[in-house]
């Protein structure tokens, strides 16, 4: 602890310090929701914890808010959980080590979660102050936002009587968000067969690293490549070329993450040093187009082929027990991650810049008798929406395969009139002397499920500026975090 002591603001440093100090990834939230429960009781503020681990906290409004409507603070506990490849936590059981330089908090070789401890921070150093001038506040934390809004899904919405809503999970200062994307996430199961490979032959690996990933909503417009989906192009011009049978295929950990790196194992029936150095050559040349290709966006991207032993007895024999895919299963697994659209499906032609719908190809896992691949869709249309949806549905069908659906939530309706939004706007003013930007995003929030679970909600998204989330290298803007905690305590202070 007192990783980010002399920080400020000192409190919500403090208290982003304290949920940090427990793991807490999605699907992992007991510890944290626990802290939360328990920081209430302490201050002896009214708590509310449900069967899910949601948490909402409610403190009274302060002398001479009495009368103001009940301003709702919201974000999520849980926080995507993604390492660098050298780094041995386990982040199940660990917490997150947390670091700072002059202007970024950040954590060693891990997620900081800054996605969305951030919100649950500001909310914990609100209700903590006996300071700060606001109304009635009733903070709500969800859990597992990130793997389906599973807590803004099945919290009772009963329990929420406020109706200003005020969202802290966007990750650009200055930006309102006042509209989303409705998304659903898409897992397939295409059975396979596996038969012993023969006596001869050679397995290499095919790895596809170093590319730059990114949040499947948030950075989807900049169209940065996705590993497991160049790796169904890589896979398949090989084949092309080289017929051979597939051992293995992974890569990403997320559906709602771009995937970094994917890696192949496969089988081929020749071992002759002619064939070998042909490949090998071959390899080489698809990274070097890789590369021009994709400079701009990923520019260290490397694709790298090695001679693979394992499966192979010491005197590098086959030992006759490994088994790859056969032909019939090869082609479906390369096929179904081949055809599928990656990506920007359609831009929004009434928002400029805007993406309508798009869809992500996150995880590709090759297990011992089926392939799994999960999909995340998002669009402001409901029925692009469902569309993408029907034609991934229909090629996995093809392949004999069997789809689920989960986290399937509505959008955010950009509403004309809003007078939070008009608050926030004019606070923004007084304080930057500039207007901010005001817009709706192509990734999931929390407020569409409240917005249809709570009628005439009145809700703006908003946040500092959090860089690169959900990858390793996250960070949070020392500077923007002391900016925005003035301004939502300015807001607070004006809604009387």
């Amino acid at each position: 602890m007192n990783k980010l002591k002399g920080l400020e603001p000192k409190k919500v440093f403090e208290f982003f310090e304290y949920i940090s100090s427990v793991p807490r990834g999605s699907g992992n939230t007991k510890a944290v929701s626990d802290l939360c429960v328990k920081f209430a009781k302490e201050r002896n503020l009214d708590v509310y914890q449900d069967e899910l681990n949601n948490v909402i906290i409610r403190k009274p409004a302060t002398p001479g808010y009495e009368k103001a409507p009940i301003v709702v603070l919201q974000g999520h506990l849980d926080m995507v959980c993604a390492k660098n490849d050298t780094c041995q936590k386990d982040m199940a059981s660990e917490p997150i080590d947390l670091t700072h330089d002059d202007k970024y908090v950040y954590a060693v070789d891990t997620t900081l979660g800054g996605d969305d401890g951030i919100a649950v921070a500001y909310a914990l150093a609100i209700l903590d102050s006996d300071d700060i001038p606001h109304p009635a506040l009733e903070a709500v934390f969800t859990i597992d936002e990130e793997t389906g809004m599973d807590g803004a899904c099945h919290i009772d919405a009963g329990q929420i009587k406020g109706r200003i809503f005020i969202n802290i999970d966007s990750e650009e200062e200055g930006i309102f968000t006042c509209g989303c994307a409705g998304g659903c996430r898409i897992n397939g199961l295409i059975p396979v067969k596996r038969t012993k490979v023969q006596n001869k032959g050679k397995f290499y690996e095919i790895v596809l690293k170093g590319l730059k990933g990114g949040h499947s909503g948030c950075d989807i417009h900049k169209q940065p490549a996705s590993a497991n989906h160049l790796m169904g192009r890589i896979l398949h011009d090989i084949y092309e070329r080289y017929a051979f049978n597939l051992c293995s295929l992974e890569g990403g950990k997320f559906d709602n993450v771009i995937s970094e790196a994917a890696r192949a194992v496969i089988f081929t029936g020749k071992s002759d040093k002619k064939m070998a150095e042909d490949l090998y050559s071959y390899i080489k040349e698809y990274n070097n187009e890789l590369r021009s290709e994709y400079y701009t966006i990923n520019p260290d991207m490397e694709l790298s082929i090695s001679e693979y032993s394992n499966g192979a007895s010491e005197d590098g024999k086959l030992s006759g027990e490994a088994k790859a895919l056969d032909d019939v299963s090869t082609l479906k697994v390369i096929d179904s991650i081949y055809l599928v659209q990656q990506g920007v499906i359609e831009m929004d032609p009434n928002l400029k810049s805007m993406v309508q719908t798009s869809q992500n190809l996150g995880v590709i896992k090759l297990q011992d008798n089926d392939f799994k691949i999960c999909f995340l869709v998002r669009s402001s249309i409901e029925a692009q929406k469902q569309t993408a949806i029907d034609k991934i549905t229909a090629l996995i069908k093809l392949m004999g395969g069997n789809v689920s659906y989960s986290g399937n939530y509505p959008g955010w309706k950009y509403e004309p009139k809003s007078s939070l939004r008009e608050l926030c706007i004019k606070v923004y003013k007084e304080q930057y002397k500039k207007n901010p930007i005001v817009t709706s995003i192509h990734a999931g929030l929390e407020c569409g499920l409240f917005a249809d679970k709570l009628k005439g909600l009145d809700a703006v998204s908003m946040g500092p500026n959090i860089l690169d989330i959900h990858t390793p290298r996250e960070r949070l803007e020392i500077a923007s975090v002391e900016r925005v905690w003035k301004f939502l305590l300015r807001v607070l202070e004006m809604i009387k």
